[in-house]
């Protein structure tokens, strides 16, 4: 029968002992070496029996020997145990050798110290893996840097260029505005309609690319929010999206019994960007839905629509800019309609919502006062 209590229990133990490939270290209760393996004693540039009654602090360097007897040792007889200590082995001629240690410590029945074990890991082969990991580290997060700096200066070119593109745009408008109001053959009137609808619809997109760089910069939307009638605002933008398709039915439902707090310009944009989805994917056959509410504690307005559901998938990227919804939005835009309208819905602290199933699909936005 073995004895529980002795470092060695049998011709087992020896083998892994002497074969493994880590130092193993055996001590008395006062941390003389009993028994120390070949791998040990060959990074000592020695034999085992070289090692033999020696102190275990005696095998590490001044700083390590200095660190062990005033913090492993006082920490192995108090908590019987620790891990992972990174210290030195003593110089032998070829340098020092940097190991990771663990140390445990058997104790009797009447909590004496029976001997302690310590296990040593070359360390090098770990501290270079770890060097190469940080250097790794830094040069991703100089490359994610360099990245963010060029998204910046991106959007800051986006804005500048849509900034400066206005003023030709405007006067190409203006120059169209006035034109049409001259005497001109139906050919002429079809071409200056060609241009006014074409330059406004670049405007519209000018805009949409100066909202996207705004938001992308950091800055949000902006707004200036007042108290607004919100049954006019919506009939308002219903009323303009109704000429623009004629042959299409929207429908109100309107509970409102109070003003909002809004900017009426930029929730005039939401509310036309949710319409013309509405309207563009939804089932021809059907009217499209303005449902809206406000009271003391909150406001909300949802334009519902029938047709095909939205797919799971496309759902989750839908208020991402560049977005397109199937391919009947391939020429209405550059697919910045939604983002813009969840950036306008954050700006006034309220939240741009979709479900969408076989029965509608629905857009809501709310804000809670």
């Amino acid at each position: 029968m073995t004895n529980s209590s002795s470092p060695i229990h049998s011709p087992d133990f020896d083998d892994f002992f002497e074969s493994s490939l880590c130092g193993f270290v055996i001590t008395d209760g006062e941390g003389k070496i009993a028994k120390i393996n070949s791998c040990a004693a060959q990074w000592l540039s020695g034999s085992p029996a070289q090692f033999t009654s020696k102190r275990f602090s005696e095998i590490l360097s001044i700083g390590g020997k200095i660190y062990f007897e005033t913090h492993l040792w006082p920490l192995l007889r108090m908590q019987g145990r620790f891990d992972e200590v990174s210290v030195e082995l003593i110089d032998t001629g070829k340098g020092k050798l940097p190991v990771y240690i663990n140390g445990y410590e058997r104790k009797d029945e009447n909590n004496q110290p029976i001997f302690m074990r310590f296990t040593i890991f070359k360390a090098s082969d770990r501290r270079l893996y770890e060097e190469n990991l940080e250097i790794a580290k830094k040069l991703a997060e100089n490359n994610l840097n360099i990245e963010q700096q060029n998204a910046i200066i991106r959007e800051q070119f986006i804005a500048v260029l849509g900034h400066d593109l206005r003023n030709p745009l405007g006067g190409i408008m203006s120059a169209a505005q006035l034109l049409q109001r001259s005497e001109l053959n139906e050919r002429d009137k079809k071409l200056m309609n060609v241009i006014h609808s074409s330059s406004k619809r670049m405007y519209e997109m000018i805009d949409n690319i100066m909202d996207l760089a705004r938001g992308r910069l950091g800055g949000g939307i902006p707004i200036n929010p007042r108290a607004v009638d919100l049954t006019e605002l919506l009939n308002q933008v219903s009323d303009e999206l109704q000429v623009a398709w004629p042959e299409r039915r929207i429908e109100a439902n309107y509970n409102i019994s109070t003003e909002v707090q809004c900017d009426p310009a930029r929730i005039s944009q939401l509310i036309s960007n949710l319409l013309a989805n509405a309207i563009t994917h939804g089932s021809v056959e059907t009217p499209v839905t303005i449902n809206a509410q406000a009271n003391k504690e909150f406001w909300e307005v949802s334009v519902l629509n029938e047709g095909k559901p939205i797919p799971e998938e496309v759902i989750k990227n839908l208020f991402h800019p560049f977005h397109r919804e199937g391919s009947k939005s391939n020429h209405n835009g550059l697919g910045l309609g939604l983002f813009i309208a969840s950036e306008i819905a954050k700006a006034h602290k309220g939240t741009l919502n979709v479900t969408s199933d076989k029965v509608q699909t629905c857009f809501t936005f709310s804000v809670k006062k």
